[in-house]
């Protein structure tokens, strides 16, 4: 009979087939984290195979909001041919971006955009009257707008209220003569800062011609209706401010020689924190105002990267983030923007402005004259990224986000 000893370790052995399946547990564990890792890299590397700077240029009354939408989309990590992207905006005019980009972008300082931002239809329609290619499938309906109103001080708002005007009663409501008395027995006193620089005076006195007139607003019809509109200036300064805000800080002081200025509405929200006591009022009838376009650009310096990320940039605008953007700096959104006739463009300002005199310390009729569409304008000057029609003459101002 065979007997069995013990090993003097008190223990059993280990199978060997148990170590086997450990070790190829770990391989195999080991193999698909490697995998993991691997194919992670890879698709890092594949998505951002270099990188490109977006150009954007935007009209004043965009700017703000583009400038906002532009940040919060360069934070999402953007992709456009496997290139990541960010952007720079760039504020210019419309009527010098217009005619920057129909004479090929030649001596700005800025690089030619990809996709432009006019906030009127007739800088966009200037362009597209001899480059219509350039623009050639872009969404025709704005993405957002602002009326033209008229900003007051809060204890003369009542008063314009209640009057119920429309824009076309402006000529016989305003003025040393006009119906409507403001407390203290003040007169509304208009101050109109020259329309060739100034888009809201341009938007107000187009307003009022639009309540007069069945036909297109064009140079025509300005000159026959000069006379009531330079009644509109009548008791105004002898000098009219030079911007907007010089406006508003004359009226906001007390001691102007006038009681009302004309802005767009979402200017007039952007300048909040610098307009304290005053207000806007709304006046009836077809009114004028900024216009918002998405216009990606067809041209020699937009490659095809340039032109995957301005698709990119648009169609984020119109999704579900764009909009916040743009009603976070007083525009609204959708077909109800309280714009119903479009801006009639550069040459119907110049008009304007010798209708109701000329710009300060000029000529009645040779204010201001931009350039015709197609002549490249060197260092085309700026408005403001966030009061548009308050500021003239700056050079471009760039942004960079990303």
């Amino acid at each position: 009979m065979t007997s069995r000893h013990g090993t003097g370790t008190g223990g059993r052995r280990v199978a060997p087939w148990i170590l086997v399946t450990i070790v190829v547990a770990v391989l195999v564990a080991g193999g698909v984290v490697a995998y993991v890792l691997i194919i992670r890299d890879n698709k890092e590397g594949a998505t951002c195979s270099g990188q490109v700077v977006l150009p954007i240029v935007a009209a004043p009354g965009a700017a703000p909001a583009i400038e906002a939408a532009a940040e919060t989309f360069d934070a999402t990590g953007p992709v456009a041919r496997s290139t990541c992207v960010t952007t720079e905006v760039t504020t210019m005019p419309g009527a010098n971006a217009a005619a920057a980009l129909a004479g090929g972008w030649v001596g700005q300082p800025s690089p030619g955009p990809a996709v432009w931002f006019p906030d009127s239809a007739g800088d966009l329609a200037a362009l597209e009257a001899t480059h219509s290619a350039m623009t050639a499938g872009r969404n025709p309906a704005p993405i957002a707008g602002s009326p033209v109103v008229l900003a007051m001080r809060t204890q003369d708002a009542d008063a314009v209220k209640s009057a119920n005007l429309q824009w076309r009663d402006l000529p016989t409501a305003a003025g040393p003569n006009g119906s409507v008395t403001l407390p203290n027995n003040r007169k509304l006193i208009l101050a109109l800062p020259d329309p060739t620089t100034n888009r809201a005076t341009s938007y107000a006195l187009q307003s009022v011609l639009a309540g007069t007139t069945a036909g297109p607003i064009d140079p025509a019809t300005v000159a026959a209706n000069a006379g009531q509109l330079a009644g509109l200036d009548a008791g105004g300064p002898a000098v009219a401010p030079a911007t907007t805000l010089d406006a508003l800080n004359e009226i906001q002081s007390g001691g102007a020689g006038f009681t009302a200025v004309p802005i767009v509405d979402a200017e007039f929200t952007q300048l909040s924190a610098q307009t304290q006591g005053l207000t806007v009022v709304a006046l009836g009838g077809g009114t004028v105002g900024d216009q918002i376009y998405g216009v990606p650009i067809t041209a020699s310096w937009v490659d095809p990267t340039l032109d995957a990320a301005a698709s990119t940039f648009l169609a984020y605008l119109r999704g579900p983030a764009g909009p916040s953007a743009f009603t976070e700096h007083g525009l609204k959104v959708g077909a109800d923007t309280g714009v119903q006739i479009a801006d009639a463009g550069s040459a119907v300002a110049t008009a304007l402005a010798a209708a109701v005199g000329g710009a300060p310390g000029n000529a009645p009729g040779t204010a201001g004259t931009p350039p015709p569409v197609g002549t490249p304008v060197p260092g085309a000057t700026s408005g403001s990224a966030t009061s548009g029609s308050a500021t003239a003459g700056a050079a471009p101002s760039t942004s960079s986000s990303g």
